[in-house]
């Protein structure tokens, strides 16, 4: 591959992106707000610019991985140090950045129309899977487009993604819907993650060894593998600020908002989230939210790994049970919930499926439940009734502490809807009717 790349947002993510394109001897020149990241791109090898319409100058590929698309318009269009004063003839633009579905098509829009520069490239490219995939060169990345605008960009995709790279049908502002549902997933299971561990902690239970025990159940999810250890040893570093699942999340409810579509366990994850924020917790890492759910003692997780318990082994079974279920159950409808947005918004579900399962939104339920819905053979033995059982346990065991279950609360409100309305009776996966009817126009449905 030859040409420039100019590449617009060096954030945590941002940052191992460029320097992996480094690595790969392609030429990349960085462009950030913040001065001293451009001087840690320099000293690994890069070029600097001081503004968006300095840092496109001859290049052929410009990628953007900034925080908002609000920045990405200003980085374009901004009358003073827009990119689109000196953008190159036929330049390709690939936005990793996260917004709403709508954002890409508007950029093509605003390209086409007000400054007739029909001749730019445009692909959609959120990406996902973190730092070390960032600097490894190994993000997933949902790419859409038109085949010619995708076909140019492969290069640099390629270089980003490696096996990755996954091509969604459906043109501009597809593979960002793609994104909004893994997030759906993301959003949940970071917050489940806290809500977990602190019920687990209020319980009386070492912290350490429940986490060995869940993560090795029905209950647990890539984001509980990944965000636990944070929490049970002394880890002040930000792998991923809480900000960032804010705005996210805030994109998903939108988009539900959108599309009229209910999304229950991301609306409660949103109002939780922001309670975070308001505490004061939006540039730590999101593993800090444990805290706000033992206010009186923030650092019990913490301190309970590997404390002694007072706990006899049949109670802490019986505790440790008890946690279980509130995660297995609110996975199980966070994987409802996705499948349907990502129908209802005119995604290929199997791919869908296919992306999640081998991303950070990914669950022992997401994987055991989600081909069930997708065929109509529903084999799980567990009823919405038997759901509803296991959750009511727990919701009142947290309530005889004082401990505030919000997404498990949520999620047995919805199973319990759906027995309500006949449902109680048939596998778990019948939670699916709320949104999808009893006929399934989305899904299948329950096949003999």
């Amino acid at each position: 591959m030859s040409g420039k790349i100019a590449f617009l947002g060096l954030g945590a993510m941002g940052f191992g992106m460029a320097t992996n394109l480094l690595k790969r001897s392609l030429p990349v020149t960085g462009f950030d707000v913040w001065a001293p990241t451009l001087a840690r791109f320099v000293e690994a090898g890069g070029l600097a610019a001081s503004t968006p319409k300095e840092v496109v100058k001859d290049a052929q590929y410009v990628v953007f991985m900034v925080a908002t698309a609000a920045q990405i318009l200003s980085a374009l269009f901004d009358e003073e140090t827009g990119a689109i004063h000196t953008l190159e003839k036929g330049a390709v633009l690939i936005l990793c950045s996260t917004g709403p579905p709508e954002h890409v098509p508007k950029v093509r829009e605003l390209l086409d129309g007000k400054y007739e520069r029909k001749d730019v490239l445009v692909v959609d490219a959120p990406v996902s899977g973190g730092t070390i995939r960032a600097a490894n060169g190994t993000l997933t990345i949902l790419a859409s487009g038109p085949e010619g605008d995708l076909t140019a960009a492969r290069p640099v995709l390629d270089a980003m993604a490696g096996e990755n790279l996954y091509i969604i049908p459906g043109g501009l502002g597809a593979g960002t819907k793609v994104k909004m549902v893994h997030q759906v997933l993301a959003g949940i299971q970071i917050l489940m993650s806290s809500e977990a561990m602190a019920f687990a902690a209020a319980l009386g239970l070492d912290t350490k060894k429940a986490f060995e025990v869940l993560k090795a159940s029905e209950g647990t999810s890539w984001m509980f593998e990944n965000r636990t250890p944070h929490m049970i040893i002394e880890d002040e570093k930000v792998y991923s600020a809480l900000n960032i699942i804010v705005k996210d999340t805030g994109i998903v409810t939108a988009g539900g908002r959108s599309a009229n579509f209910p999304l229950f366990l991301p609306s409660t994850t949103e109002q939780v989230l922001a309670s975070g924020v308001s505490a004061g917790y939006g540039l730590k890492d999101d593993s800090a939210l444990v805290k706000i759910y033992l206010p009186q003692s923030p650092d019990l997780v913490l301190k309970q790994a590997s404390a002694p318990t007072s706990l006899s082994p049949e109670d802490e079974a019986r505790n440790l049970k008890l946690v279980e279920n509130v995660m297995s159950g609110v996975h199980l409808v966070g994987a409802v919930e996705a499948m349907i947005l990502g129908a209802k918004v005119g995604l290929d579900t199997k791919q869908l499926f296919e992306i999640i399962s081998g991303a950070a939104g990914n669950s022992w339920m997401f994987t055991d439940r989600t081909p069930q819905l997708l065929s109509g053979k529903w084999t799980a033995t567990k009823t919405v009734d038997d759901v509803v059982a296991e959750l009511t346990q727990s919701l009142e065991a947290a309530a005889s502490i004082k401990f505030p279950l919000h997404l498990a609360a949520t999620a047995l409100q919805l199973l319990q809807l759906a027995s309500l309305k006949g449902f109680g009776k048939e596998p778990d996966i019948a939670v699916s009717k709320i949104w999808d009817g009893a006929e399934g126009s989305l899904f299948p449905g329950a096949k003999a």
